[in-house]
């Protein structure tokens, strides 16, 4: 996974240092800028490329729903995921920064771990979005810690796997760091990869459920073992 970079907009600098310390809590390899208006982030917008806006609704000059309303208006930055935060939970406000563009909206106050919930439901979906996926048969396991758990492939991308594990395994929590070993059922397999847990859920739609869905992000690869993935996946398409 590459290196996430992210802007913090809010008016409030407390605020902006609590986002900031929740994004790089649980999100180490992530980069973060910050910025005290919407003026300030159109500026830093047109200049540098980001994976994520972080924006206050109520701001001097330039309030959160006229900066999102510019970005999405603008013919290259339209796309930029953009989480509104702020105090407003009234079902009106809500709907108008849905229908003006957000692709999730958090509300004041809320934890460091909440936030990392919604941002990490983002990059869960920008990854499905742009890099293809395989739907596959082979086996998964995680080494967490000193434990291990053993599982059956969903499906595989050059960014993550999908894959399903027996409650009667020690399994790993959300955002829980992972080195994955995988392999297919024609024998290939590719050992060690690093990755997070960031999506965990039942199998079935019941709460006692015998086994569990775990999707594993993974972190960038090296050339090397990237190529190698993608040698085995691009074989699959034969």
């Amino acid at each position: 996974m590459k290196t996430l970079k992210a802007l913090i907009v809010d008016d409030v600098a407390s605020m902006r240092k609590f986002l900031k310390y929740g994004l790089e809590k649980s999100f180490p390899h992530m980069s973060v800028e910050e910025a005290m208006n919407g003026k300030e982030a159109q500026t830093k917008l047109e200049k540098n490329e980001y994976d994520l806006v972080l924006c206050d609704w109520e701001m001097p000059l330039l309030n959160g729903e006229e900066l999102l309303t510019w970005l999405r208006n603008h013919p290259t930055l339209r796309k930029t995921p953009f989480i509104m935060v702020t105090s407003r939970s009234d079902k009106p406000s809500v709907l108008k920064a849905l229908q003006g563009g957000v692709d999730s909206y958090v509300v004041k106050p809320f934890t460091a771990d909440s936030l990392a919930q919604k941002v990490m439901n983002i990059v869960d979906r920008a990854d499905r979005r742009e890099l293809e996926r395989f739907d596959v048969q082979g086996s998964a396991t995680l080494h967490f810690g000193d434990q291990v758990a053993r599982g059956f492939l969903i499906d595989v991308s050059l960014g993550g796997i999908f894959s399903s594990f027996g409650r009667e395994n020690k399994l790993p929590t959300i955002f829980d760091k992972v080195n994955v070993d995988i392999k297919f059922e024609k024998s290939q397999k590719v050992d060690g990869i690093e990755g997070f847990i960031i999506r965990i859920q039942a199998a079935e739609a019941f709460i006692d459920a015998e086994s569990v869905k775990i999707a594993v992000k993974f972190l960038e690869l090296p050339e090397n073992r990237r190529n190698e993935l993608d040698k085995i996946l691009s074989s699959l398409k034969h």
